[in-house]
């Protein structure tokens, strides 16, 4: 089961966004308020943690802000490459849901280890 499913189902709320090329979903440094679900287009990711304006492509269902969750502030910057649908999911919704349900816990982890081997195998 994917984080899509848990909004289909209601067990997390989300809002759609909708955002053309090149708008910034959020900045390295801001407020981590929320978590974003790409579920239509691309996103690099910049400065992850070397300060590198390096680029990964988020794929679709990719959850971005996932290697944030515990923090307080953003890892990295994220913007669209092209035109990007995306769901905003509150990052307390999430931990809350977290608690919850086992399945969300287990898919969460294997995300955040994917997002994290993947941003940090393109700094090397």
């Amino acid at each position: 089961m994917a984080v899509r499913d848990f909004i289909k189902k209601g067990m997390i709320e989300g809002e759609t966004e909708t955002l053309e090329r090149g708008n910034c979903i959020f900045r390295k440094g801001d407020q981590a308020s929320f978590l974003y679900l790409v579920t239509q287009g691309s996103v690099a990711l910049a400065g992850y943690t070397t300060g590198i304006d390096e680029q990964v492509v988020a794929p679709p269902d990719f959850l971005l802000g996932i290697t944030d969750l515990l923090h307080e502030t953003y890892s990295f910057t994220a913007y669209t490459l092209e035109h990007t649908e995306l769901i905003r999911i509150e990052r307390d919704a999430v931990q809350k849901a977290l608690q919850e349900n086992p399945m969300l816990r287990l898919y969460l982890l294997k995300m955040m280890s994917w997002e994290a081997s993947l941003t940090k195998t393109i700094y090397e």
